[in-house]
């Protein structure tokens, strides 16, 4: 059962898609716009062009109604908004769902029931059923919460007796014994004047359990000791921190370093890496300025925006990106929650001052989030090889702008203010001018300002022009739905300025929407190269850590992360932490003036060079050219590995291939004693305790020492090399990372 639509099933979408087909169905043939369309440089022209058809198709209106579509937040909820029906239609699917034992199925779906609720009673019922699967779960407190929240919502009194046994049993069971000793009295006297058969199913529940508080001693653990800890946990650990006297020792070399690439990385304070231009080769890339070990810390960065995935949105808070079991519902939408009201305060602030890059909810409330995902750009039929569309980039792309104050973003649009300067990003925004502001780095790179955001990459030469068209069609309703979510713009007919770029010598009051939009079409495209998922390890028991499955839960705009080059064989690797933030750690001793790699996506290890060069291609618009790609490095369960096993000898360097047992230069056998050491006790030593839940304070060490060890004996590629490096990925995240603990169905 799907509780939300994506964009292009929505009536408001389609709507949209209609009009603009019989907007451009009147400016002619569409092979023939389409490559006028294509003569357009910059994203300001492209929405520009849009925009002008849709204004000559409507000619007789004015503002945003030009677009004929709906112009207030209200009139959205005749859309999407809360619905007593669709909360009671999803509570009885939820109904069937615990009756066939799928607790976390059904948790999920009586959390949605609650967002879709319009009224108290509707409320009262959903909180009634999702305490009930809470307690199932041994999540006391948090079941005792939601029975208790819906006894004040007005629950049905007939049935209020059962939600009072159910909180007294959680009280019960934390120990909270006068708590539970008054709500099995109430659920007595409720049951006084009950029906026969309630009386009968209850009665004796609630008269059991105020005997055994009554017999208990307070001051003793319960009979009852609360497993809830083992049950389910959400770990998010604080990022690494870099000395202040590192972080001063850089500043003061950075300001002594005159070179035209010198940019103060604030997400690397250390100076242990370095923005450096290679031209035509590999562009903008960051290299260590140090030898650096086996996992240190090179950078931390936090998003400048982020965004929750549509599939957990009824099992993460939308602000903080934390697991919750018990969400508290946005009062003005049935789509977003939060795990406290602090989160639901932080996330609904009006400042335009926000810093920290996390989940914002102040111009998609009211209906909008399900229109922001657009799976199809442009209505185009998704069988269609040039079908464009992605729900978690535009729902991206939008929060760019949405976590931007106006003032922030006319000034750097104009180049005014505080970006008036060349060397603060007074070169203009790449949507008016191109990349040709790429050609200098900033002097300071601030993940929390936007001019790190619009600094990076769009790689508009590499697109067709239906798909650049598909995402101006995008932009342009991304920027309607801004505008209705109290984003302030200025519509057709209402600013000057309206099809004219912007210059630093005539700065508008109020952006107009066009500039908006261009805006929009510049992170359409700069998004899905550049942005980042985070995947949570999930387990379902910490006796085997071998065994999780990964949950992408949201994806952010990292803008340090986003410089750091693609290799399928990568010298590094990222960890998130609390609150978005993220670090990468070297994987492997690393030499000063050497470039960092991440991998984007599947490593060469796990698939083959074809499938590989498939999905960087289509995804991130480049040719991997890396070492693994280049010399076609066998998958880990490929037979051709085996023939690629080197040793670097310890005794006079030189390199053997396995299955040689002796040096061919110096007649050593130093190399296959330590490799088979390696193999056959150290490595699967550690992955056998790690596997096991036997996590010991020295575990990231002495798996970054295996590290250290086989980077001096193996060659790449080498199996045992693999393993160990995903045992120490595994172990920093264990330890220094994020990831849930929470039953399967």
């Amino acid at each position: 059962m799907e509780c939300m639509k994506l964009g292009s099933q929505h009536e408001l979408v389609k709507k949209y898609f209609r009009i603009v087909h019989e907007s451009m169905s009147k400016v002619g043939k569409k092979k023939e716009w389409l490559k006028e369309f294509g003569e357009n440089k910059t994203d300001f022209q492209r929405v520009c062009y849009l925009l002008r058809a849709l204004e000559a198709a409507n000619a007789v209106k004015a503002g945003i109604d030009v677009l004929g579509l709906p112009f207030t937040r209200e009139a959205m909820s005749r859309f999407n908004g809360k619905s007593d029906e669709a909360s009671t239609r999803i509570r009885e699917f939820s109904n069937r769902l615990w009756e066939s034992r799928k607790v976390m199925k059904s948790l999920e779906f009586y959390t949605a029931a609650l967002f879709h609720a319009a009224s108290d009673s509707a409320r009262a019922l959903a909180l009634g059923n999702r305490s009930c699967v809470l307690f199932s779960l041994n999540c006391f407190e948090e079941a005792a919460t939601d029975a208790s929240e819906a006894l004040k919502l007005g629950f049905p009194q007939s049935k209020a007796a059962r939600l009072h046994i159910r909180i007294a049993q959680c009280h019960q069971r934390r120990n909270h014994l006068p708590e539970a000793r008054q709500h099995f009295q109430e659920a007595i006297s409720l049951l006084d004047h009950s029906e026969v058969s309630m009386k009968t199913l209850l009665l004796p529940l609630a008269k059991r359990g105020l005997l055994e508080c009554s017999t208990e001693r307070e001051n003793t653990k319960s009979m009852h000791p609360s497993p809830s800890e083992s049950v389910w946990k959400c770990i998010r650990y604080e990022p690494p921190k870099f000395s202040k006297s590192q972080t001063i020792k850089a500043t003061k070399e950075l300001i002594d370093d005159t070179s035209e690439t010198s940019c103060r990385l604030l997400s690397a304070p250390d100076g242990t890496v370095r923005l450096r231009n290679t031209g035509r080769k590999r562009g903008w890339t960051l290299e260590v300025t140090r030898n650096v070990s086996v996992g240190e810390v090179l950078i931390v960065d936090k998003p400048y925006a982020s965004v929750l995935v549509k599939e957990f949105l009824y099992m993460y808070c939308y602000h903080c990106y934390n697991r919750c079991f018990n969400l508290k519902p946005c009062s003005g939408c049935s789509f977003v929650g939060f795990c406290s009201p602090s989160c639901a305060e932080s996330a609904m602030r009006r400042d335009g001052g926000r810093r920290d890059g996390l989940g914002r909810h102040v111009h998609d409330c009211g209906g909008l989030v399900p229109c922001l995902l657009l799976d199809n750009y442009a209505g185009w039929p998704k069988e269609s090889k040039d079908s464009v569309g992605g729900p978690n980039v535009s729902h991206l792309a939008f929060a760019c702008i949405g976590n931007t104050a106006p003032d922030c973003l006319l000034d750097y649009i104009c180049s005014t203010g505080r970006y008036e300067k060349l060397e603060e990003g007074g070169r203009g925004h790449q949507a008016f001018v191109g990349s040709s502001i790429r050609d200098v780095a900033p002097s300071i790179l601030d993940p929390s300002d936007y001019s790190a955001a619009a600094w990076l990459v769009a790689c508009s030469e590499y697109r067709s022009r239906a798909d650049l068209w598909q995402r101006t069609v995008a932009a342009v309703f991304l920027t309607y739905c801004l505008s209705i979510g109290d984003y302030p713009m200025a519509w057709f007919g209402e600013a000057d300025l309206f099809y004219t770029p912007p210059s630093p010598e005539s700065r508008p009051d109020r952006l107009p929407a066009s500039w908006i939009a261009a805006c929009l079409l510049y992170h359409l495209q700069s998004v899905p190269v550049n942005a980042h998922s985070h995947a949570d390890d999930v387990f379902s028991s910490l006796q085997n850590l071998a065994s999780y499955t990964m949950r992408d839960t949201f994806s952010a705009l990292y803008p340090t992360l986003s410089l750091v080059n693609h290799s399928c064989d990568p010298s590094t690797f990222r960890t998130c932490t609390s609150g978005a933030t993220c670090f990468l750690s070297a994987l492997r001793p690393l030499t000063a003036g050497t470039e960092i790699f991440d991998c984007y996506t599947d490593c060469f290890s796990t698939k083959p060079r074809d499938v590989r060069q498939s999905e960087l291609n289509s995804h991130y618009l480049f040719q991997c050219a890396c070492e693994a790609c280049t010399k076609d490095w066998p998958t880990l369960f490929d037979p051709k590995r085996r023939q690629m096993e080197f040793l670097r000898c310890p005794q006079c360097s030189g390199v053997l291939h396995l299955p040689a047992w002796r040096c061919p230069h110096c007649r050593s056998t130093r190399a296959l004693t330590s490799y088979t050491h390696l193999v056959n006790v150290e490595v699967p030593k550690q992955m056998e305790l790690v596997s096991e839940g036997v996590v010991r304070n020295d575990v990231v060490d002495v798996a970054g020492e295996l590290l250290k060890k086989l980077d001096l004996l193996v060659l790449r590629p080498g199996t045992v090399w693999d393993q160990a490096q995903e045992l120490f990925k595994m172990v920093v995240n264990f330890t220094r990372g994020s990831w849930i603990l929470e039953p399967s169905d």
